[in-house]
């Protein structure tokens, strides 16, 4: 018999929760510190229930019960945030400064420089899903750093400035392998939709470890991601909003039968396939996407909803959009802010893009992206 360790159980306890998932629209503020129950979440998901009502938890996320009901806190109280303030988080951070503290006249150039060259990111950091944002720059001064670059893919059934897709064009920077990427998907819309060339910005800076999806190519599968977070520790960069249908990567049924247990139609009772079949006529993958939930310590994944994967199947949809998360034991610091995370080195990618000799690849030198394994079918 298998024993699942403590670190497993979050992932999985996700896995079978989170159709149900909350997302920050419905977070409220709440003023100094009223009685009652206090949660929050540093790895995989917590669950607050109250008469009917579930709230669910991710990591930085933080929720409040009191006789009238359960609710998520858009700021969570700083009692709440002791991981934080301890040397361990300190030591994995990079160094901070603050939008006055630029002093030249090219700002996003500056932004960009002191990240690669130092690294040090701005702070705060915006609650960007509320409406937050770093600065506001000029549509023609954002242009010259467009490139081909992603790293999520929206849902193409869903128009894509929803009202409740943020008005911030996001700007994400790579440090690993020195890489700024702007959403192309949002930049045009965007200024569109503001009738406007002065356009909000929140930069995304990412950890040490991190790429974007486009780091692999055009086929990614997920057997690539899995040996690229196991055997050299590079994770992706989180998708926007998969509440609104962003995600990773598409995949096939075959992809997930070779990693994942997805249960035989037959299995599934017809009253829950009548009603999985019905949501997805309705609202295809527009609301969420399939997770899958990558661990580093037991070298395990787990996929939330297989019976809605198999269904899908069914219904002759050959390809499903995939989100990732990341398990690592550092977990409960990385949400403090963007670093180097434990084991990783200094501002490195490493595995196939490492120099001969084993060195890491130092913070200024141009990376590629891995080739391709023969042995792995890119669906």
């Amino acid at each position: 018999m298998k024993v699942l360790s403590k670190a497993i159980l979050p992932a999985l306890i996700a896995s079978v929760l989170s159709g149900n998932a909350w997302s920050q629209d419905d977070c409220v503020e709440i003023q100094g510190t009223p009685p009652g129950l206090y949660a929050t979440t540093d790895e995989g998901r917590t669950y607050l229930v109250k008469d009917g009502k579930t709230i669910e938890l991710g990591p930085g996320q933080a929720g409040f019960a009191d006789e009238s009901g359960v609710k998520c806190i858009k700021k969570p109280p700083e009692f709440l945030d002791w991981p934080c303030s301890t040397q361990a988080a300190q030591s994995r951070m990079f160094n901070t400064y603050t939008i006055d503290e630029l002093t030249d006249k090219n700002k996003i150039q500056e932004i960009i420089t002191r990240y690669f060259d130092v690294p040090e990111v701005l702070a705060p950091i915006p609650d960007w899903v509320d409406g937050e944002y770093n600065a506001v720059f000029a549509y023609k001064d954002l242009l010259q750093y467009a490139s081909s670059d992603y790293w999520y893919n929206p849902d193409p059934e869903r128009p894509f400035m929803d009202p409740k897709r943020p008005r911030s064009l996001l700007v994400s920077l790579y440090v690993g392998i020195n890489k700024v990427v702007i959403d192309n998907y949002e930049i045009d819309p965007l200024r569109k939709d503001l009738e406007s060339d002065q356009i909000p910005v929140t930069f995304v800076f990412n950890d040490s470890n991190v790429v974007p999806i486009s780091y692999f190519g055009p086929n990614v599968s997920i057997e690539e991601v899995r040996k690229a977070f196991f055997e050299r520790g590079i994770k992706l960069a989180d998708v926007p909003i998969w509440w609104l249908g962003d995600y990773h990567l598409l995949a096939t049924i075959a992809e997930f039968e070779k990693f994942f247990d997805i249960p035989p139609l037959e299995n599934i009772s017809a009253e829950k396939q009548q009603a999985i079949r019905a949501e997805l006529e309705s609202e295809g993958f527009t609301r969420k996407p399939f997770i899958v939930t990558i661990m580093s310590e037991s070298a395990s994944m787990v996929i939330d909803q297989p019976e809605r994967l198999r269904v899908a199947a069914s219904m002759g949809i050959k390809e499903m959009p995939v989100v990732f998360n990341f398990i690592e034991p550092d977990m409960v610091l990385a949400r403090c802010g963007p670093g180097t995370p434990v084991g990783y080195g200094s501002n490195a990618i490493s595995g196939e893009t490492t120099p001969p000799g084993g060195a890491v690849i130092p913070p200024n030198a141009p990376a590629v992206p891995p080739p391709p394994d023969p042995d792995v079918s890119n669906s």
